[in-house]
């Protein structure tokens, strides 16, 4: 997931670099062995790991990779051979590929000066005047009506990790775990930090086994997604530039992503961030069992639940997901970036499984600015990259680029000329947020656009509720953010309306 970011803010001049993306789909890839080697999702017909799984699986012939026994799921490497064994066994529900899913990806890149007198050149924080998605949902009076309570709430981020040591970042960090295969300690001491110099090499291990194969040596790089997630969810006030939506909310930031590398069928060689199914499930694990209340996954890619290869992963995460709603943790995850209908076989993965949240996102068509800061001055539309459908259940801002009044469109849609006729300051349209510089690991900002945007917001929404009644379980948590919502939009594109943290804090 290469991306280029703002570059350091400079207070006086505020000339900046900017990374305006739109984060795009992730499909599960192809990165199984191109020998008889494969990488399987296993469920057990109990809803808890027998204590013999690993026998049964060196019995058939497999090497176990992830054991999340709480769910009665395990992660292999095998052969097809493999597979066939353990679907005769009688204690095993299904077996399929594992999913490899892409890191968000940038689809575009433009350098622009912003120096419009929309900040103030002394104060904390400020770039909020240009967080336009915050004061669109009442972010700071839902904060600020909550107060010290939030503390007592922590957000789960499973992500490409979060740079702890990120001015807005810093202090808002309760824990950080890779659960990765290729873990490597950041400069912070934990193995959650966004740094990846380490990376699977499938051509040298087809059947990559972390407990005897080494991850391979690489030029250090650093992914950004996560840091700017967790930016959106819970950046101080005070500390850096930005302020987040639950400001004195807690993050757990998890690393469940794994740089790799593996020649394709054509003889490319693929270099990517991608996050297997065997260490999310262990995160989302892990989180619930540490009390984590919320968790945000803004990641994902598509299987067909008609598939049998997709069905155990399927499965797996209805598994999984169930044990985190039993330890009292509601999971958020953004709707994917296709601009499709999500009607249909085609599913997209976490958000479409039964029991997650999922976030479409939204933009408004035209900004103004009101006493130094920008402000919604037009309608709410879905943005032009987002899924939606029927298992859609509420929208947030996830940033778009405005309206050309010419033809209805987003500036950033294809028509010929749009794009290239579109005004200077489209990209405040966008979501402004902390990030790491991928290359010299530096804090850094930047506007990003995507359903991975929006779900954060709800995040931290969510947040701020479960401080104000705890006693919520997660599906009564899910029902009050979707009463609460500002009704707007229709159902197949909004859910149950845009997110509202002063609504929902009232």
């Amino acid at each position: 997931m290469k991306r280029n970011a703002l570059s350091s803010v400079l207070i006086v001049s505020l000339s900046v670099a900017l990374a305006a993306c739109n984060q795009q789909s992730s499909p599960a890839l192809s990165a199984q062995a191109a020998g008889p080697a494969q990488r399987y999702v296993v469920v057990f017909r109990d809803a808890t790991l027998p204590a013999d799984a690993g026998a049964r699986v060196s019995k058939a012939g497999g090497k176990l990779m992830k054991a999340i026994g709480s769910a009665g799921v395990a992660t292999i490497t095998g052969t097809a051979a493999t597979r066939a064994a353990l679907e005769k066994d009688s204690g095993v529900l299904a077996v399929g590929l594992e999913h490899l899913y892409a890191a968000p990806t940038v689809s575009e890149e433009v350098k622009a000066t912003a120096a419009d007198g929309l900040y103030s050149a002394t104060a904390a924080d400020s770039l909020y005047g240009y967080q336009w998605d915050m004061r669109r949902i009442g972010a700071q009076i839902g904060a600020n009506r909550v107060g010290a309570a939030q503390t007592k709430v922590t957000v789960g981020v499973l992500d490409v990790g979060v740079m702890s040591d990120h001015p807005d970042m810093v202090g808002q960090i309760a824990y950080s775990k890779g659960t990765n295969y290729c873990l490597e300690t950041g400069v912070d001491g934990t193995t959650g930090y966004p740094v990846y110099s380490k990376l699977i090499d499938f051509d040298a291990h087809p059947d990559f086994d972390p407990s005897k194969d080494s991850c391979t040596p690489a030029n250090a790089i650093y992914e950004d997604h996560g840091t700017h997630v967790a930016g959106t969810v819970a950046g101080r006030v005070g500390g850096g530039e930005i302020v987040g939506v639950a400001p004195g909310a807690k993050i757990a930031a998890y690393k469940v992503f794994d740089r790799y590398r593996y020649t394709d069928a054509k003889g490319n060689v693929v270099d990517g961030v991608g996050g297997f199914d065997g260490p999310i499930f262990d995160a989302i694990v892990d989180a619930a069992n540490r009390g984590v209340n919320v968790i945000n996954m803004s990641l994902g890619g598509t299987l067909d639940r008609s598939n049998k290869d997709d069905n155990a992963s399927w499965l797996a995460w209805q598994r999984v997901m169930t044990y985190a709603d039993k330890k009292g943790t509601l999971i958020i995850a953004s709707a994917g970036n296709d601009a499709q209908n999500s009607n249909g076989t085609i599913a997209h993965i976490p958000s479409d499984v039964p029991g997650i949240m999922s976030v479409s996102a939204t933009g408004v068509t035209a900004l103004k600015s009101e006493a130094g800061q920008l402000v919604a001055n037009g309608p709410d539309v879905l943005a032009f990259y987002s899924n939606y459908g029927a298992s859609t259940d509420i929208a947030a801002p996830g940033g778009d680029c405005g309206t050309n009044p010419a033809n209805g469109l987003s500036w950033c849609d294809r028509p010929s000329g749009n794009r290239a006729n579109r005004p200077a300051t489209w990209f405040y349209h966008l979501i402004l947020s902390s990030v790491i510089d991928p290359t010299t690991g530096k804090p850094d900002y930047a506007w990003f656009a995507g359903t991975s945007m929006a779900s954060p917001h709800v995040a931290g929404v969510a947040a701020l509720v479960k401080a104000q009644h705890p006693e919520f379980s997660p599906n009564q948590l899910k029902a009050y953010l979707q009463r609460t919502t500002e009704k707007v939009g229709q159902k197949q594109t909004f859910g149950a309306g845009l997110l509202s943290a002063d609504l929902s804090t009232r």
